[in-house]
């Protein structure tokens, strides 16, 4: 599975939403966005190219061993 630029995940963690390619602490408040339109925002670029995903699809990525 190709990784897009902008891809989020809902964190089960905290209930936050993390960059795809996060790793970290959960509480490091420059990398969590209450959402993802707050993301795009934050990034400036259109929501519409952000893709969510969920944390099962990143704890699969994980586990496939894909970044």
């Amino acid at each position: 599975m190709s990784t897009p630029a902008s891809v989020l995940y809902e964190c089960g963690i905290c209930g936050s939403w993390h960059e795809w390619d996060f790793v970290g602490d959960c509480r490091q408040d420059d990398a969590r966005f209450p959402s993802p339109e707050e993301y795009a925002e934050a990034k400036g670029i259109n929501v519409n190219d952000v893709e969510v995903r969920s944390m099962e699809d990143r704890v699969q990525a994980d586990l496939d061993g894909e970044e």
